[in-house]
């Protein structure tokens, strides 16, 4: 037989079977319920998954009517244009409430859709969405009438995976023609990501004869993406399929498909929105159609208001008493009439606090028109309500600053009329307020400054902003002269002002002082000797001198012994007693062509000019030692003070800093020395170099015989008293067995570039010490810290040692510190910048070491990722005793903390000072009250006490 010959009759009438067949199949297990209908409504038949929908038996639905299924009488009408309409060949679906003809029955929500019957026009055909059982006595033309008019996709899927048929919501749906989807072009639209897994499942369920369900992923002719839930269902084998003796193994499957694209992109939508709610600061929620309770409410709204859970949560338990009554009668009667209620509440949240907020409610209808929820969306109005008092209080104080302020404030017009000024003018310049008022200002100004502050007068006129200080003198009710410092405000355009604002302050003080200071620029102003500039230039003068006559000039450096013991004991007014008596008695003592001059504090200098030989510097040094070493009256008190002295002499050749130098140099070597004594600049200053190199040849031997040791400080948690770590001090094992301190050698290693080596093995020691503290004392965090260089840190492979360490050593990153000095960040180079990255996203914590002390800058604390800032020794030793120590270390404090830092104050050595840095909020503290620098078995002798404890 060829394609072109008819099919013979036994062969046709197998054919009609199954296609029956297959309709039959196809209603048996599609997802619908399927009734048949007279024109007046009765049932006259339905299949089980009709029944199924309902709850009920088959045989319970016949000869019912569809009104009587009806759960409300409103949807009568409904039904009868359904009717009507499929009578007259127009089908169309309708959702309903639908409930079984039993007392027990529960109402379902149905979607139903109901047509004609071609065959028989009065018969109409009625699906609901649920899924089928196969109908008994349904002829072909029924069953291809109800697949072609199915609201849901249906086809038929071969063992081989080949479409034999479908009805038109595969078209509908993708584009592509029924001939193009027959056979395995229907494979063709399915998106390509998650195809071969689909297939997959497909040919497993039909070798198995199991029914599979999911969500699929179709692209349409243009490329569009459509969403399709899909439900494959094995048929029985039929005639046909045992006459095919070669069909390939498997049962044919059954798709019943719905297009669910709006779904998944609402889904999808909504997801989205509900991110951005998450994500916002605002608080939002959603409450039930009466506004009471709390259905849904994002992360700010949980973590500001509910420390229990959202379900349920009362609306008013959340509320303050005030808000409380205004929501249940305004804001609820507000959402009845308008829709929405905007204004302000009170939330009281379960820890305590009231937030006041700016709210606004609004209430969503469904389509009956009833309120389905309430959405509420609420601004914290604190940090507003804050600086709202703020700027209230701010007002009152400016008023009552003005009014009582020293400083005399004016408003005039541009042209110069005074309409306002201050009371502080009765005091300043003699004139009561009312007396100036209407006359214009410009006649109190002094003639020789008037032309230039009507200039200024017009450039801040016809400029809205604030002048520069502009001094010049007034003319006091007295008749003299005061000089005022004058600051003007250009508020013209301020309708409350409209005018200048002058803020006008006396400095007639300050200008004489600056007139005295002139004179005195050169002078020290305690005792009235040369200061440092006239010193030098007298220095000058004696080196030139020197060199024309070849003789020798010499400079003694003047210390005096421990003159702070002095000034603390017996104050201030006595120490500058006792300065003044001191330059006395130098000059008694010096010749008339000789200088003495105080540099500061209790610092002099005396110039010894056209000397012979050393030896008169020598000599001199020691008659103005005897000389100030007598008892000094002070008061009731006598007091005796020593001196140390630097001698230096040069011959003409030196410049005078390098003079200056080399005897401060000399000073601070006796005051080494046991301080009350003279000692010369020579070659024993000379000799230190010599000790650097030796320090440095040590330094190299101890790194290449890795005798460099470790010490470990503790750094204690000043709220509990806990050890939390130790900061990592190096020290070099002397030939004597002494340690040498850093201070000996930290310079040598910047200057000769060792420190790369030295920190390198310093890093080395500190994280293996550590990680056995990890394992030791698990449970306790315990980190340590360890200084860096700026040498260090611009090296580009610094931050890959730091992690070949953490990797050899198996120490936790957060464990390890890096503290870095100020001169590490102030150079900006872009290296030690890529650095403290890598370092920060190994999850290093840096540090800013002895902040404060060198060019510190906020910028830092910005600009670099830095976690904890330490506080010097310098400003730890004067707390409580010294106001600006004290002020630097609260203000330290406050700022580190208002920026996420950490703050470790060192040098922590009395009570005092460790109670006052817990009173400030300082979170660790380090220094000798808690421990000196230990050895890794001291420190861990502290730790198991404090395990033990």
């Amino acid at each position: 037989m060829t394609l072109s010959e008819p099919p013979a009759p036994a062969a046709a009438s197998l054919a009609s079977a199954n296609a029956v067949a297959d309709l039959e199949h196809v209603f048996a297990h599609a997802p619908l319920g399927v009734a048949r209908l007279t024109a007046e409504g009765l049932l006259c038949w339905t299949n089980a998954a009709f029944a199924t929908v309902l709850d009920a038996r088959a045989d319970a639905l016949l000869d019912v009517k569809l009104h009587d299924l009806l759960d409300h009488d409103g949807s009568r009408d409904q039904i009868d244009r359904v009717l009507r309409d499929a009578l007259a060949g127009h089908s169309r679906s309708i959702d309903v409430d639908l409930r079984a003809p039993s007392p027990r029955a529960h109402t379902k929500h149905c979607t139903l859709r109901v047509w004609r019957v071609d065959s028989e026009p009065s018969s109409l055909v009625a699906s609901l969405e649920r899924a089928p059982h196969p109908p008994v006595g349904v002829d072909a033309g029924e069953l291809a009438t109800l697949m072609e008019r199915a609201a849901a996709g249906i086809a038929r899927i071969e063992p081989d995976l080949s479409m034999r048929s479908c009805n038109p919501r595969w078209s509908e749906i993708t584009g592509q023609s029924r001939a193009q989807a027959l056979g395995r072009g229907w494979i063709e639209h399915i998106d390509p990501d998650g195809c071969a897994e689909f297939l997959d499942a497909l040919l497993a369920a039909s070798l198995d004869a199991q029914r599979l369900q999911g969500r699929l992923r179709l692209l349409t002719v243009e490329g569009e993406v459509r969403w399709i839930d899909v439900v494959a269902t094995p048929l029985p084998a039929t005639d046909a399929d045992r006459v095919a003796g070669d069909a390939a193994p498997g049962a044919p499957m059954v798709l019943t498909f719905s297009d669910i694209t709006e779904n998944v992109e609402a889904d999808h939508r909504a997801e989205e929105l509900t991110r951005v709610l998450e994500a916002t600061p605002d608080l939002v929620a959603i409450l039930d159609p009466g506004g009471h309770n709390l259905s849904w409410a994002n992360d700010a709204f949980r973590q500001f208001l509910l420390p229990h859970e959202v379900h349920e949560t009362s609306m008013l338990a959340m509320l303050d008493e005030w808000s409380q009554a205004q929501y249940a009668t305004s804001t609820l009667a507000a959402l009845a009439r308008t829709g929405s209620w905007q204004g302000e509440l009170t939330f009281a949240n379960g820890f305590g606090d009231e937030i006041p907020v700016s709210a606004l409610l609004v209430a969503h209808h469904g389509e009956d028109g009833l309120i389905e929820a309430i959405s509420l969306v609420a601004r914290d109005l604190s940090d507003l309500r804050d600086a709202e008092q703020r700027v209230r209080a701010s007002e009152i104080r400016l008023a009552a600053l003005v009014e009582h302020a020293s400083d005399l404030v004016c408003v005039v017009r541009p042209g110069g009329r005074i309409v306002y000024t201050s009371p502080a003018v009765m005091r300043v310049l003699g004139h009561s307020p009312g007396d100036l008022e209407g006359r214009n200002i410009f006649t109190f100004a002094h003639p020789d400054d008037l032309e230039r502050v009507k200039v200024a007068a017009a450039e801040l006129t016809n400029t809205p902003t604030m002048s520069g200080p502009i001094e010049l003198r007034v003319l006091h009710a007295n008749g003299s002269w005061r000089h005022f410092e004058v600051v003007a405000t250009n508020l013209v355009d301020n309708p409350a002002v409209n005018g200048l604002v002058l803020n006008a302050r006396d400095v007639s003080d300050r200008v004489e002082a600056a007139e005295i200071l002139a004179t005195r620029a050169y002078h020290d102003e305690l005792t009235g000797l040369p200061n440092r500039a006239l010193l030098l230039e007298r220095l000058r003068e004696a080196l030139q001198h020197a060199q024309e006559r070849r003789r020798m000039v010499g400079v003694l450096f003047l210390d005096l012994d421990r003159f702070k013991i002095v000034n603390d004991s017996l104050g201030h007014t006595a120490g500058d007693e006792l300065l003044r008596e001191v330059a006395r008695r130098i000059q008694e003592i010096i010749r008339p062509g000789d200088t003495v001059a105080r540099l500061g504090g209790d610092e002099f200098v005396v110039i010894i000019n056209g000397m012979v030989r050393r030896g008169d510097a020598v000599l001199a040094a020691r008659r103005l030692r005897r000389a100030i070493a007598k008892p000094i009256k002070l008061g009731s008190d006598s007091t005796v003070v020593t001196t140390s002295l630097g001698i230096a002499v040069a011959e003409g050749h030196e410049s005078p800093e390098d003079l200056l130098r080399d005897s401060d140099t000399a000073l601070y070597r006796a005051k080494d020395q046991g301080r009350d004594r003279a000692d010369m600049f020579d070659d024993h200053l000379r000799d230190q170099a010599v000790r650097r190199h030796s320090v440095e040849q040590h330094l190299r031997r101890a790194l290449d015989e890795r005798l460099v040791e470790v010490l470990y400080q503790p750094i204690v948690d000043l709220k509990t008293d806990a050890i939390t770590g130790a900061e990592a001090l190096v020290r070099l094992r002397e030939l004597d067995g002494s340690l040498m301190l850093p201070s000996e050698f930290i310079d040598i290693a910047e200057d000769t570039g060792l420190i790369i080596r030295l920190g390198a093995q310093v890093l080395a020691l500190a994280s293996r010490r550590a990680a056995s503290w990890v394992s030791r004392y698990s449970g306790q965090s315990l980190h340590v810290a360890v200084n860096v260089s700026a040498r260090q840190m611009a090296d580009s492979s610094f931050a890959q040692q730091v992690a070949s360490e953490l990797a050899n050593t198996g120490l936790p990153a957060e464990l390890l510190s890096l503290e870095l000095t100020e001169s590490a960040l102030i150079e900006g180079n872009p290296t030690t910048e890529k650095t403290l990255n890598q370092l920060t996203a190994l999850g290093i914590q840096l540090g800013l070491d002895d902040f404060g002390t060198g060019f510190s800058s906020l910028s830092y604390l910005k600009r670099f990722p830095i976690d904890f800032v330490k506080i010097d020794r310098t400003f730890t030793d004067g707390l409580g005793t010294d106001d600006n120590d004290t002020a630097i270390v609260k203000a330290t404090i406050a700022l580190s903390h208002s920026l996420g830092l950490r703050v470790v104050a060192e040098g922590v050595e009395t009570i005092a000072q460790r109670d006052l840095l817990k009173e400030l909020g300082c979170d660790f503290g380090q220094g000798y009250l808690f421990a000196r620098p230990l050895d890794p078995m001291a420190i861990e002798t502290m730790l198991n006490n404090q395990r033990s404890s």
